[in-house]
């Protein structure tokens, strides 16, 4: 695996390691690791989600696609990275608008995580659609603007690939369960009926370059 990118080291005041207390008093379980490499990155997930949910299966699951496309295709360690990292707006430390993109993207950013990571996780799987449901599409673009297409789509193709329990699944099973997740009438599920005609262009043409079947 490449790793061209310099390394994900964040400011030492933020970084530094804290067990058992919470960065802004939020509850954690954990570790906040020195560094947001891949392992870093799992660290840090970890400490945030609570063991045995979905949250942190689905991002475990996510990175672990995101392992292996960067095999494959020789993608930097910041793929992993972000791919571990890109629900962290989930987590109780992060919440704050309610669109999980922006605030895990915000999250990481307070504590000293550079652009390349927090756009990518910012941005992920047309966070765009869902924020201007939400009206926040141009606080989004203003506090992180969009990453090259490169790194952002095979993240997003991570994402569409793997399950709420962190299983290889089609991208057809993915809506499908997403769907069945969510009411037809509610935001998530309107905003990915909006994004599913691209999402679903993006993840046919990466597997065209990474080979079928990729499970």
């Amino acid at each position: 695996m490449q790793t061209s990118t310099r390394p994900l080291t964040a400011p030492f005041a933020a970084r530094r390691a804290v067990r058992g207390t919470a960065i802004y008093g939020e509850p954690m379980h954990g570790t906040i690791p020195r560094e947001l490499d891949p392992a870093g990155a799992q660290a840090l997930l970890t400490a945030l989600f609570e063991p045995g949910t979905d949250r942190l299966a689905h991002s475990r699951g996510v990175g672990r696609r995101a392992e292996q496309v960067a095999r494959v295709l020789g993608s930097p360690d910041l793929l992993v990275s972000a791919a571990y990292l890109h629900d962290i707006g989930y987590a109780a430390a992060a919440l704050d608008t309610g669109l999980h993109q922006l605030d895990g993207a915000r999250y990481l950013a307070r504590l000293g995580v550079p652009a390349e990571l927090t756009g990518l996780v910012a941005h992920h799987t047309e966070a765009t659609v869902e924020a201007a449901e939400r009206g926040l599409d141009d606080a989004l673009r203003r506090e992180f603007p969009e990453p090259a297409p490169e790194l952002l789509d095979l993240l997003t193709y991570c994402d569409m690939t793997t399950s709420a329990r962190g299983e290889p699944v089609t991208v057809d099973e993915r809506f499908e369960r997403i769907y069945d997740r969510y009411p037809p009438d509610h935001l998530v599920s309107r905003s990915m009926h909006s994004a599913e005609p691209r999402l679903r262009r993006l993840v046919s043409g990466i597997e065209r370059r990474l080979g079928l079947p990729f499970r």
